[in-house]
């Protein structure tokens, strides 16, 4: 009979037990990256709350205590506010002390007055010489780097009936409309809807509102059924979309 050497290799694995520690070790890894997803989605959700909140709060701060409209201030209301409050200029779309904030022009200029009055912290907003377009160096940024945007406005949307304000048949301009800036994915306005509103991008404070880009659009947003109305936001995720809150 043959023995076996001494000095023969044993085939080398591993065992049940170090195969289960490697396996609960990945599996907790995954479970730690998926729970930091969540936490870091849940965050940007509560960020773009906040941040309307804030810009809410201080809207109505302005008014209770300047009783003036902030962005459609005359030179004279203006100084009366801070000497760095910035008056609005007279042009096309808007005028000083007309009691409207125009949309392409005078929203830079509220949150400029809002900030000089101390009521919201933005440093791009200071840097407004004039009114103009809101852009990422004149207004206040979303957690995804785009800008927020506010003015009166009346926003049908691709014919489909999302529309804050009816002008004709209301009359005028009578509500003040904040976005939530856009490239903001359809999932986390659908959260931040559910949060803060009903849940739906046609309904409620919190609505669809198409931005700059081609891409932010209702068809894929918030898409329409068929013969239906807008209920639910786009799943899977849309990532340029944008929403607008009724301040």
């Amino acid at each position: 009979m043959k023995r076996r050497s001494s000095n023969t290799r044993r085939q080398g694995g591993f065992t049940l037990v170090e195969i289960a520690i490697v396996l609960m070790i990945v599996g907790l890894l995954i479970g730690g990256i998926l729970r930091g997803q969540e936490l870091i989605q849940s965050a940007r959700v509560r960020n773009i709350v906040d941040q309307k909140s804030a810009i809410q709060t201080a809207y109505i701060g302005f008014l209770d205590r300047y009783r003036m409209l902030p962005g459609d201030l005359t030179a004279t209301q203006a100084a009366v506010v801070s000497p760095n409050a910035l008056a609005s200029i007279p042009v096309a779309g808007a005028n000083a002390g007309d009691g409207i904030i125009s949309w392409a022009n005078e929203g830079i200029v509220l949150f400029q007055n809002l900030t000089a009055a101390g009521f919201l912290s933005c440093g791009a907003c200071m840097t407004v010489a004039a009114n103009g377009a809101a852009t990422v160096t004149n207004s206040p940024n979303n957690v995804y780097g785009d800008f927020l945007d506010i003015g009166f406005l009346a926003s049908t949307i691709n014919g489909a009936n999302v529309s804050w304000l009816d002008l004709t048949a209301a009359g005028g301009l009578t509500q003040l409309i904040l976005t939530t800036g856009g490239t903001v994915p359809s999932q986390v306005l659908a959260e931040v809807d559910r949060k803060a509103d009903d849940g739906r991008p046609a309904t409620g404070q919190l609505r669809f509102f198409s931005s700059n880009s081609a891409l932010s659009t209702l068809a894929i947003c918030a898409p329409v059924p068929a013969g239906g109305a807008v209920n639910t936001w786009s799943n899977p995720t849309q990532s340029n979309c944008q929403g607008s809150w009724l301040l």
